[in-house]
């Protein structure tokens, strides 16, 4: 008698829990089918659950179809598409065509929103892809005009740096060409000293500015011939005494004979005849061989003096 009570006992509760669990379904359908959010109706996760140790094929297929419809819409397409295939395959088992047909119509309908979605996302990731592609090309672009700015600051610096150089290498040789001609007019200048000691004349002034000009100015590549012409007014006999003391002497040799009278060095000299030092000094040693003088006696000066003398 106890054992019948508990049996009916659960046979009714059985009852409830089933009228529970279809009320539970056919509420989320409603819902679904109006377009309502389910995404937190997860109790049909519970009759989903229920059904299934149940011969009803219908709520079977219903739990596990729109189980799948609350996973859709929370986002958890692996669940979703796993109960939408169960609730496929139990429809098509049951060979019931209403509900086959309802199970295709609520896919078809997630499939709208799947494709709505995807039409979203493209545009979505369509518009970013164009904002990268924007932003790129902005970065470049002000990259690049900072890329010549940059380079531009550093042509004028590199410009500037050269025209300072330039003009401390102007003001150098402005300021030892200065230095040259002030050495050469002091060289001048005891030149006609020398003259006047030599042979006590009076010197005209255009001859001295004549010499000046040549041996210091513009005309300085005709030096010996200014420096000769002169040299022979204050000593004219000297040069034809040299030429008739030493005819063997080469032009060369004669020219720095003419030129040992006066205060020039050697590489003075060597300017002066447009020659290396080299020469002057190899001239100077014929000379002194063909006079006959040695290291320690006699001068080619001294040879011009007497000569200048007679």
């Amino acid at each position: 008698m106890a054992f019948a009570l508990i049996c009916l006992l659960a046979a009714c509760n059985v009852k409830s829990d089933m009228d529970n669990m279809e009320l539970t379904v056919l509420e989320i359908e409603g819902k679904f089918s109006r377009g309502e959010d389910v995404s937190q109706d997860t109790s049909i996760f519970q009759a989903r659950r229920y059904f299934n140790l149940t011969d009803d094929a219908e709520m079977k297929t219903l739990s596990a179809l729109y189980s799948g419809c609350v996973y859709w819409q929370r986002n958890d397409f692996d669940s979703a598409m796993s109960a939408l295939n169960e609730a496929i395959v139990l429809a098509r088992s049951s060979e019931d065509i209403k509900l086959m047909e309802k199970v295709q119509t609520t896919i078809s309908a997630l499939n709208g929103d799947l494709d709505h979605s995807e039409n979203m996302i493209t545009v979505f990731l369509r518009r970013r892809k164009m904002l990268v592609i924007i932003s790129l090309v902005l970065v470049a672009a002000v990259a690049l005009v900072f890329f010549l700015l940059y380079r531009a600051a550093q042509k004028r610096a590199t410009i500037a740096e050269l025209n300072l150089s330039i003009a401390e290498l102007q003001k150098e040789s402005e300021t030892l060409a200065e230095t040259n001609r002030n050495n050469l007019i002091h060289k001048v200048m005891m030149i006609y000293k020398v003259f006047l000691i030599g042979e006590n004349k009076d010197i005209d002034k255009a001859s001295f500015q004549k010499l000046k000009s040549c041996v210091c100015g513009r005309e300085a590549g005709n030096a010996y011939d200014a420096i000769f012409e002169e040299y022979n007014k204050v000593y004219p006999n000297v040069v034809q005494r040299i030429k008739d003391n030493q005819p063997a002497f080469t032009e060369s040799e004669f020219k720095v004979c003419v030129l040992s009278m006066m205060p020039f060095s050697v590489k003075e000299v060597a300017d002066i005849l447009d020659v290396s030092s080299a020469m002057i000094g190899k001239a100077r040693t014929n000379i002194r061989k063909k006079l006959g003088m040695t290291e320690a006696r006699g001068s080619i000066e001294e040879f011009v003096m007497e000569l200048s003398k007679e």
